[in-house]
């Protein structure tokens, strides 16, 4: 009898120890898995109107309405670069904890999903009134997974219409705001559009950010003559990315978050 007891005190003994090494070894790879993939998290962005004014918001697909909602929560997004907002690229760092780039010719994104937040944050006078000093603001902040270290990126740049397909006519290196103002090299194609070098683009401090879009004319204008510049909507392509080239970005400072992002649009009734 104590012989069977003592054979069944070993096996469980042996049991509870064989789930040990399976939990420690599960552990193990998962962050191994970890820190081989620098990624990030961008959450919810949401955009609302203010004030007595007739303003209307949309995105690149919606109707205009009050209030907008992107949907983006807990998105996850690999590091990326870009100069222009039109060229972006991959951002493979030369070795692990490294945040220079790879000496392998960097691959160009023909798909931002997955690297990149692209959309539309429009607006426009739905009233019978001009609505003048018409202003977006919003605040950028930025979850560290390691003290101090930041790369976050967002951009607000004017385009030429609503739609995934519209092109900037605004400058997208003055577009460009960090949790803090800060300075990154990013990639851009050379003349031959194969290899990309660098050029410094320098992030404004977006943790209090006001843009000023000017005045928005009543519902329907139409300019008079190739001249008039007056417009009653106006429409900016949105981007989020964590950037590549930010010295802070590689697999040891993996795992930055965004926290929910409200824009707010408002303006004063001229009339």
């Amino acid at each position: 009898m104590k012989t069977r007891l003592y054979t069944r005190k070993r096996a469980l003994i042996s049991s509870v120890a064989m789930l040990l090494v399976a939990m420690i070894a599960l552990g193990t790879a998962t962050f191994a898995w970890f820190t081989s993939s620098t990624t990030a998290t961008a959450d919810e962005l949401s955009v609302k109107t203010v004030k007595s004014s007739e303003l209307k918001l949309s995105d690149d697909t919606n109707d205009w309405t009050d209030q907008l909602h992107y949907g983006t929560i807990n998105k996850v997004l690999k590091p990326a670069s870009s100069a222009d907002g039109v060229n972006w690229y991959t951002a493979n760092a030369s070795a692990k904890g490294n945040y220079a780039a790879s000496a392998t010719p960097t691959a160009a994104l023909t798909n931002l999903e997955g690297y990149v937040f692209k959309n539309q944050l429009n607006v426009t006078n739905a009233g019978g009134t001009a609505v003048n000093n018409v202003t977006i603001s919003f605040s950028l902040t930025e979850t560290p997974a390691v003290a101090g270290k930041k790369y976050l990126r967002l951009a607000l740049v004017e385009a030429n219409k609503k739609g995934t397909d519209a092109d900037l006519t605004g400058d997208f290196l003055d577009g460009v705001y960090a949790a803090g103002s800060d300075t990154a090299n990013a990639y851009t194609p050379n003349e031959e559009g194969t290899a990309v070098t660098t050029a410094k683009v320098d992030a404004a401090d977006g943790s209090n950010v006001e843009l000023n879009i000017g005045t928005l004319q009543a519902s329907g204008y139409t300019p008079t003559g190739d001249t008039d510049t007056k417009t009653a909507t106006k429409y900016f392509n949105l981007y989020v990315w964590f950037e590549g080239q930010d010295t802070d970005c590689n697999d040891t400072n993996a795992g930055n978050v965004m926290p929910e992002i409200r824009f707010t649009v408002s303006g004063d009734n001229a009339a």
